[in-house]
């Protein structure tokens, strides 16, 4: 039978799971930090739909937002996106159950990030419909390479129709 431990034999425990999980997912943690930086670097945008299509996604305006609330700008996190908080919520739940509780129920996590990314979506479409284009995060961005290519078969087109015609 397992002794009941306190708060502080608990969170000895919890932080040993902690650097544990942080160690098995250390290539996953700096790939992230890694497509962060680069795509901040070398682009006009961290997302990939942006990038690609011009068109945000639902979720941007998540880091944007959480650089904000890290700032104490509540009203401007909102704004920007209001699930960070509901993030910011599941992810205080999941580490309370997992590095204070010891409850490993990680089929309930993924049903509740099911269940965020599905209200995550649904808000998209409300603020793609309502707020499209407008201002960040929901504009339209021009550097995307979707627009580029379609510029450059305009202009190999053009180009190609000159030629035909001489």
């Amino acid at each position: 039978m397992e002794k009941k431990r306190n708060l502080k034999q608990r969170l000895k425990v919890g932080k040993t799971i902690f650097f544990k999980d942080v160690k098995h997912a250390k290539w996953a943690i700096l790939s992230v930090f890694a497509y962060f930086v680069l795509l901040r670097k070398f682009f006009i945008t961290i997302c990939p739909a942006v990038l690609i299509t011009g068109l945000p996604c639902p979720g941007c305006g998540m880091t944007r937002a959480l650089i904000r609330l890290l700032h104490l700008d509540f009203a401007g996190a909102w704004q920007m996106h209001p699930f960070v908080y509901l993030f910011m919520i599941f992810i205080l739940w999941f580490g309370i159950r997992r590095y204070i509780l010891g409850i490993s129920d990680t089929k309930k996590a993924w049903k509740i990030l099911a269940m965020l990314g599905i209200l995550m979506i649904l808000f998209y479409i409300w603020r793609m419909l309502r707020y499209f284009p407008g201002n960040p995060p929901m504009s339209y961005y021009y550097g995307n390479v979707l627009l580029n290519l379609h510029h450059i078969i305009k202009s190999f087109l053009q180009i190609w129709k000159m030629k035909i015609s001489i």
